[in-house]
């Protein structure tokens, strides 16, 4: 037992649920693991009913290189303590992706029920990846459209992502915070994030440094001497916790002391400050910044901590706070207000021919057929409508591509459409082949420059109107389906309407 919970990478492709691999041996029973299944990765809702933020792209097309690169040998070892039917067991062993992956990228901004990770593989190929990927997408979308949320709600002060110790485990943390850097924030704490991903991580004192030193006025201002000492550089930010006994009795005047004591100034090239971490956060910045400012400190910084989120960030803006970052923890780390994103992997197509999910539940009926995305921008260059097609044979797409005159219509409400000429708009395509016939493409590669992707949403995200990003009841962005998408749905569903009549 003790072995078993050493895992290597190759654990990450086989994080699944039992019945995956339930079904995949009826499939191979039944002589049908070559039958070609295409999945569509989609959500549908996010909490305000508006924009999500897309990462976790760059581990998804990471589990296929894992899969594809690890030995027989290796994954005799875990499958043959997981899996005991002979047959799928051999299979399994052998197994590597040979199929296709296609999906938007990191950064890129979503919204309900597009695609944004489609596999068309042979069935079982498609089927165990299932898991694995929710698992990923699931968290990374949260965290980064939370993200999103809390920066726009803080723009244009920075918002710092100091949750790992709330994360949900190693992996939420880690990668948490990567997602929390592509959605918007300046940067993080976690020093593995660091190592992982290239982005540099900040921090510098907690309450727990400052009572090392001992109890009250005389030790806090040791401990600030000290750390002012051995840290002052360029690269080192000299930011001190001021609210361990008293925020404007002690603290803050030892923060000036010590400053002034070590020849901290406005000339000084580093970055020098407060944080607070307590206390109406509100009143007490703004007396603080009285007071540096007062000691002609005017470039010392004030970064404010305490459980904050885009609401009480808001709140704070609202009574001209004095800040220079917030520092986010649970609420961006967990994406405590709305923790499970809900994102589903659907079957939409097997050998060619569209399938459909219907439900009670409307929200849950699935769009069929192999798709893909692309987005309309108005004269002004502003996100206008997304339009959901078909990869093969679709009219729409067909008059995107020749630039022509083309009618949006909302699904469910023919009287609602738009006429948009040709020359009127331009489009983009957000679906990319990151995957293809088991190769990993070059688009892979601009995934692991993680800075790209942050600067990718932020330059996407000013083509989103304002009336859109808002926090609360955004406007509503159009999500189309093509005519012949829509047309295809509605024939399935009227085909399983007739059968549940019993008309055939």
């Amino acid at each position: 037992m003790k072995d078993r919970q050493l895992l290597s990478e190759f654990a990450n492709v086989i994080n699944s649920d039992r019945y995956q691999y339930t079904e995949s041996d009826v499939f191979l029973k039944e002589g049908m693991q070559e039958k070609v299944a295409v999945f569509d990765m989609y959500f549908r809702k996010t909490e305000d009913g508006g924009l999500a933020v897309v990462s976790g792209i760059h581990e998804v097309i990471k589990l296929i290189e894992v899969l594809n690169s690890t030995s027989e040998e290796e994954k005799r070892k875990y499958f043959s303590l997981l899996i005991h039917e002979e047959e799928l067991l051999e299979y399994l062993v052998k197994l590597k992706f040979t199929g296709d992956i296609y999906a938007m990228r990191d950064g890129e901004i979503a919204y309900p029920n597009e695609p944004i990770i489609t596999i068309k593989a042979p069935i079982i190929q498609a089927k165990i990846l299932e898991t694995p990927i929710l698992n990923i997408m699931n968290m990374q979308i949260a965290i980064a459209t939370k993200a999103s949320r809390v920066s726009r709600a803080a723009h244009p002060t920075p918002v710092l992502s100091f949750g790992s110790r709330r994360a949900h485990g190693f992996t939420s943390a880690v990668d948490g915070n990567k997602a929390a850097y592509i959605g918007g924030c300046a940067t993080h704490s976690n020093i593995v994030t660091e190592y992982k991903y290239g982005i540099p991580s900040v921090g510098t004192m907690a309450h727990s440094y400052i009572q090392t030193f001992g109890v009250g006025r005389e030790a806090e201002k040791e401990s600030f001497d000290k750390f002012i000492k051995n840290r002052r550089g360029e690269n080192n930010p000299l930011i001190l916790l001021i609210d361990t006994y008293n925020t404007l009795k002690i603290g803050i005047q030892n923060a000036i002391d010590s400053f002034q004591d070590a020849g901290i100034d406005d000339s000084y090239e580093g970055t020098y400050g407060i944080r607070i971490d307590s206390g109406d956060l509100a009143y007490l910045s703004k007396k603080c910044r009285e007071l540096l400012d007062e000691a002609s400190l005017h470039k010392a910084q004030i970064v404010l901590t305490n459980g904050l989120d885009e609401n009480l960030i808001r709140a704070l803006k609202e009574q001209d706070v004095a800040v220079d970052s917030y520092g986010v923890g649970d609420a961006i780390a967990v994406s405590k207000s709305n923790p499970c994103f809900g994102g589903v992997y659907k079957i939409v197509e097997v050998d060619d021919k569209s399938v459909i999910k219907l439900s009670e539940d409307i929200i849950k009926i699935s769009n069929p057929g192999f798709k893909e995305v692309y987005r309309l921008y108005d004269k002004n260059g502003l996100a206008y409508a997304d339009l959901i097609t078909l990869v093969d044979g679709d009219k729409d797409k067909k008059l995107l591509m020749n630039d022509d005159t083309i009618e949006l219509m909302d699904e469910n409400y023919d009287f609602k459409s738009v006429s948009l000429a040709g020359g009127e708009y331009t489009h983009k395509k957000l679906t990319k082949v990151y995957v293809k016939d088991g190769q990993i493409t070059k688009e892979y590669l601009k995934l692991k420059d993680i800075k790209n992707s942050r600067d990718y949403y932020l330059k996407e995200l000013e083509k989103i109107s304002t009336e859109r990003k808002r926090l609360e009841n955004p406007h509503k962005y159009k999500v189309n389906l093509s005519h012949d998408l829509k047309k295809l749905k509605y024939k399935l569903i009227n085909k399983i309407s007739k059968q549940i009549k019993g008309e055939i």
